[in-house]
């Protein structure tokens, strides 16, 4: 009987570094399972899920989401797509995070994006997020197909 190994990735680095960008690079040639812990709270929020409930308490409070809560929601989603290789995106952020991460599964690659300050301050300065649908735009290399009003 042949085991077969399971390959499970982090991706770290501030806003605006690409994670997001690096992970569908990735994900597109060597078939693992994205999941960005971004999407996965903005998804909890918009359907009213008992999590989704509790972060947006915090976030219409205009707090960060505490580390349990974050960390109990995508560990949830990790143990659903507990026989997939994945890539994970946004997540852990502080230790305490990292250390539930660590004991819950094995970590086999962490990829830490190290990019300077004032290309990541020209990358969110540029960002533009579709409200309705989440998507994220660059007006310098990445624009919406519609152009937005601005005044």
């Amino acid at each position: 009987m042949v085991t077969r190994m399971l390959f499970r990735a982090v991706i770290m680095g501030p806003p605006g570094s690409g994670k997001g960008t690096v992970s569908d690079r990735i994900v597109k040639n060597f078939a693992l399972k994205h999941l960005s812990s971004g999407d996965l709270l903005r998804t909890n929020v918009q359907n009213k899920t008992e999590i989704g409930v509790v972060a947006k308490s915090y976030i219409d409070q205009g707090q960060l989401v505490p580390d349990d809560v974050i960390t109990r929601l995508v560990l949830q989603e990790l143990h659903k797509i507990n026989e997939t290789n994945w890539l994970l995106d946004g997540f852990p952020r502080t230790v305490p995070q990292a250390v539930a991460l660590d004991k819950a599964f094995h970590i086999n690659s962490v990829i830490d994006l190290n990019v300077p300050f004032q290309t990541i301050k020209d990358r969110l300065t540029a960002r533009w997020i579709h409200p309705a649908s989440g998507r994220v735009y660059n007006t310098e290399f990445n624009p919406p197909k519609v152009p937005v009003m601005t005044d």
